[in-house]
């Protein structure tokens, strides 16, 4: 490790000047810290090193500050927010005697005063409406007696104008008394209870929250705010500014302890990483940087610096950018390969399954000052995690927000990514909006959500915990074109590029490598190939097939695994894998079931639904119904509530053991109408058979695709099912996990060797689990994270060489089935392998209206599915011209856009046409 002592950081001009204290500033110690005071409360950047300071001590402290109602601090003093003020409720004040109705309240206030050493503030006690808040207490940080403090007795003292009266506190009570005890209450004066303004008053009186009451730096906030102070603790005076000093040296520190916590949610690093000699801090380490417009600032001891060029690691990352998660695996320097945690900040904590699958999901809070930090650097700039969260972060806000704040959640970037026709709008909590084009039309320098979920991932991956890694590897869905990939690389590179330390240097940071790896389906293959030890030997060959049951999608993928037969491939490769077919389902996922499952409980209770003006989203695979207009809708609330319904139907899906629905056939869910107001506890009407009756039968239908799909797969490259005698089927995807699935699969098992005639106990398929059901080892992987290992396995340098056949040189094959409407039937005309340019007659030019049929489900090649299905949608074509004698032909250009003429049969090849060649996007 290349590391060195240094006496000095080099800083921006600004920056450095608020580090420094002159003696200017000392001797307008006031002004300073009234600065710092409306600097932090306004929340701007610190402008002197008190106001540093500040940021400091609130960031320990502030979730403890935003509780609902109690804020303990040290002397069993607890701030309580229904009463807007401070209690006292020590036993130490058990000796005070009862005193009388009708004593004046100064003569109280005296006796509070000899028995509480307090400089700093005036106790006294509550007013009638302030003591009520100590009644009928049901959860408290204290111990509780008849629904009040057990420390306070039964009868206790409130003032009522210059006298003081006594009340009965007990809940089976609830009077007034003749006599009572003093609880000590401190009112707070600010009409402001926001963390920020709490914490300054704790500082003003003196409180330190009771977890931090031996703090350092917020021991030395209070010397520092009472340094005028003579009559408080008169050591204050002499050694505040000493105080000072050693908060000028954690405003140094802490940046450099804090900067990946502040930046995303990750655990300050340890103060040894800057005074190990074996260890060093890489913002410290600044030859690659050009220092000359910034000043040093001097430190108060030597501090270690590290070459972060000497923590690249020898490795690969593989990142598979999932639609519901993201999963990382890494190789370092020796085969074995781990995946990573991403998006848990506390790498403290015990290591759960989950922690590997990181939600793709952002949230927006305040966009402009992300922006503005973002842009201002070219690596690691100075983002906050409170200005932009993703992960099991935003996954968890989103669940706990209200409908009004929904769109400053985005949850579909994959989606958009891969969708040619979406636009995006992306809403900040305050106000900020971006509309945005389909993901192919962003130029570099527009705001691009991809990069900055890359971003983030890269802080996650690139750390001093970490090292650096410089070499990444991501995968692809089979249906994503290469110009998608290819705008995802570069989305990917550049968000990376971003995380990196700018101490590198611009031409190492620049030599940053992503690439493509094999499609998600045929890196899990191979994972799965080698984890159940499947090794075919000499001319053997393995045919093996993938149903990956995804969050969002289903993919399938078909292929050959076998060893290499070419002279050189023997000696460079140990095996190949050469994958020929590809399809999917792309709204079979564990999220859009659940989302359907909604559509049908919500469409089942419509009535009660229109009754108080619930609305919900329609699903795509579903048509309107009777009644539907003023229940289906695309605004917040209709989208909050069927993530909601979807929420609370999850324990169902993914089959909890502790899970059932209630006796009475009801589920109550929150939901909100088209007014805004919140029904909660809303019953809604469940019927569990219906459930699992759709459940079986989407799935069912999906089952059914992958057959056809492995059918068609197989004998577009001469292999037919009938002469292969195994088949691997691979189930992976956390929804494989399902038992609909195997039972499914073993029905159409059963089924297809029905129709090849084996005899009973002969099989052609064998059918493997996803990865990791059972195995208790969380590092091994499972049906998510196989992809991201088998995209290392197959990685360029490595020893299993990768064949793609659905992708050639220009682009991944045609997406779908054109075909046309013959008795109430979808009848193909062109499949998904027909080669690009290739004209073919499609109809008659007689009319001047003809309509295409067009679907990317594989069951439809049989012809026998109805058209009404809901997968088959329909273009209407208007001719310019007809002509009896002529032919409409139809030629595909790319994955998902076609062209058609009108022209002779015998002048189409010669390129004569009777009118222009006309273009459709499907």
């Amino acid at each position: 490790m290349n590391t060195k002592l240094v006496s000095e950081w080099k800083l921006p001009k600004t920056l450095a000047t608020k580090l420094n204290i002159s003696d200017n500033q000392q001797e307008n110690y006031d002004a300073l810290l009234i600065d710092a005071i409306d600097c932090f409360l306004s929340n701007r950047k610190a402008t002197n090193s008190i106001a540093s300071l500040l940021y400091t001590g609130f960031s320990k402290v502030e979730s403890l500050l935003t509780a609902e109602r109690w804020v303990c601090l040290d002397r069993d003093i607890f701030f309580d927010k229904k009463a807007k003020g401070f209690w006292m409720l020590t036993s130490e004040l058990d000796d005070l005697d009862r005193i009388d109705y009708g004593t004046e309240l100064i003569f109280v206030e005296e006796e509070i005063k000899k028995k509480i050493n307090d400089p700093l503030n005036e106790w006294s006690i509550p007013n009638k409406e302030e003591l009520l808040c100590l009644t009928r207490l049901s959860h408290a940080p204290f111990k509780v007696l008849k629904g009040r403090p057990r420390v306070t007795g039964d009868i206790c003292l409130y003032g009522n104008m210059d006298k003081c009266q006594a009340f009965d506190t007990d809940d089976d009570r609830l009077s007034e008394g003749s006599a009572g005890k003093i609880v000590p209450f401190l009112a707070y004066e600010k009409s402001d209870v926001s963390a920020r303004s709490l914490f300054i008053t704790l500082i003003e009186n003196g409180f330190i929250l009771n977890q931090y009451k031996d703090d350092v730096a917020l021991k030395a906030l209070i010397k520092i705010f009472h340094y005028n102070n003579d009559d408080v603790y008169p050591s204050y005076k002499m050694d505040a500014l000493d105080s000072l000093a050693r908060a000028v040296n954690e405003k140094i520190t802490t940046p450099l302890l804090f900067e990946e916590k502040i930046r995303a949610d990750l655990s300050p690093y340890h103060q040894k990483i800057i005074e190990d000699t074996d260890l060093g801090h890489w913002s410290l380490w600044q030859d690659e940087l050009d220092t000359s417009e910034m000043e040093a600032v001097p430190l108060p001891k030597k501090l270690v610096a590290r070459d972060p060029k000497s923590s690249i690691n020898e490795g690969v990352v593989a990142i598979d950018f999932g639609t519901k998660s993201t999963v990382v695996a890494y190789q370092k320097d020796n085969v074995n390969i781990h995946p990573m945690r991403i998006g848990t900040g506390d790498l403290s904590k015990d290591i759960a399954a989950h922690h590997y699958e990181n939600p793709t999901i952002m949230e927006f809070v305040n966009l402009n000052a992300f922006l503005t930090a973002y842009h201002q650097k070219e690596n690691k700039p100075d983002t906050r995690w409170c200005d932009l969260t993703i992960s099991h972060t935003a996954q968890n806000s989103l669940q706990g927000s209200e409908s009004s704040k929904f769109n400053t959640f985005l949850d579909a970037l994959k989606q958009w990514a891969g969708d040619k026709n979406r636009n995006l709008k992306v809403v900040g909590q305050h106000g900020k909006i971006i509309d945005l084009p389909p993901f192919l039309s962003l130029s570099d320098g527009d705001f691009n959500p991809i990069e900055i979920y890359a971003y983030y991932l890269g802080l996650y991956i690139n750390n001093l915990n970490n090292g650096i890694f410089m070499d990444y590897i991501l995968s692809f869905p089979v249906t994503y074109e290469v110009a998608i990939r290819d705008k995802i690389i570069h989305s990917f590179r550049n968000g990376l590029k971003k995380s990196l330390p700018a101490e590198l240097g611009k031409e190492t940071i620049d030599s940053i490598s992503v690439k493509k790896g094999a499609s998600e389906p045929a890196a899990y293959a191979l994972t799965a190939l080698q984890a159940y030890h499947i090794e075919p030997e000499g001319d053997e060959r393995v045919f093996y097939s993938v149903f990956d049951f995804g969050g969002g999608t289903t993919d399938f993928d078909f292929g050959i695994y076998r060893e290499p037969t070419d002279k050189k491939d023997r000696r460079r490769f140990d095996y190949v894998i050469e994958h020929f077919g590809a399809g999917g389902d792309k709204f079979l996922g564990g999220e859009n079931l659940l989302e359907l499952l909604a559509f049908e409980v919500f469409k089942k209770n419509k009535n009660s639904l229109l009754e108080q003006g619930i609305q919900f989203e329609k699903h795509p695979e579903r048509d309107a119904f009777a009644g539907s207009e003023q229940l289906l809708s695309r605004s917040q609330e209709a989208r909050t509530n069927t993530k909601q319904l979807c929420i609370a139907l999850r324990p169902y899906w993914e089959e909890h053991d502790d899970f059932s629905f209630d006796a009475s056939g009801e589920l109550q869910v929150t939901l909100t109408d088209v007014n805004g107001v919140q029904h909660s506890a809303f019953g809604l009407q469940i019927d569990e058979q219906e459930l699992n009756a759709i459940l079986s039968s989407r799935i069912e239908r999906g089952v059914e695709n992958f057959f056809d799909a492995l059918r068609l797969a197989f004998s577009n490259r001469q292999h037919m099912l009938s002469d292969i005698s195994n088949v691997k089927i691979f189930l992976a995807g956390n929804a494989s996990q399902s038992s609909f699935v195997r039972a499914l699969f073993d029905k159409h098992i059963a089924l297809q060797h029905q129709e090849m005639g084996l005899a009973e106990g002969e099989s052609r398929f064998e059918l493997f689990q996803p990865l990791g059901v059972d195995s208790q080892d969380l590092e091994k992987p499972t049906g998510k994270t196989g992809v991201a290992f088998g995209l290392i396995e197959s990685r360029e340098g490595g020893r299993i060489k990768v064949i793609d056949h659905n992708v050639n040189d220009d682009d991944i094959r045609f997406k779908y089935y054109l075909g046309e409407n013959r008795k109430k039937k979808f009848k193909p005309i062109i499949e998904r392998d027909v080669s690009f340019n290739q004209w073919i007659d499609f109809t008659f030019a007689d009319y001047q209206t003809f309509e295409i049929f067009y679907t990317d489900q594989p069951s439809t090649s049989t012809g026998q599915v109805a058209i009404s299905d809901t997968s088959i949608k329909k273009k209407v074509i208007k001719l310019d011209t007809t002509d009896d004698d002529a032919l409409v032909f139809i030629r595909v250009v790319s994955p998902t856009a076609i062209e058609y003429v009108i022209a002779n049969e015998d002048d189409i090849h010669n390129d004569i046409y009777l009118n222009e060649i006309n273009r459709i996007e499907l």
